[in-house]
């Protein structure tokens, strides 16, 4: 996961709830199995645990 610090990506996500979402988010920081990243879609910066992350996918063409 170290090698998309500062890109954004796409995440599958299930989260505490067992709700899945997709979320685009621009990542900041991995340290043990949790991932810091700006989410585009909360406005913010948010904390996600890596074994919840389904699939990660590179976003083309992002700022």
């Amino acid at each position: 996961m170290e090698r998309y610090i500062g890109k954004v990506v796409q995440l599958i996500y299930i989260d505490r709830k067992r709700q899945v979402s997709i979320r685009d988010v621009r990542i900041m920081s991995v340290k043990g199995d949790l991932l810091k990243a700006y989410c585009f879609t909360a406005k913010g910066f948010r904390i996600f645990d890596l074994k919840n992350i389904v699939d990660v996918e590179l976003v083309k063409n992002a700022g």
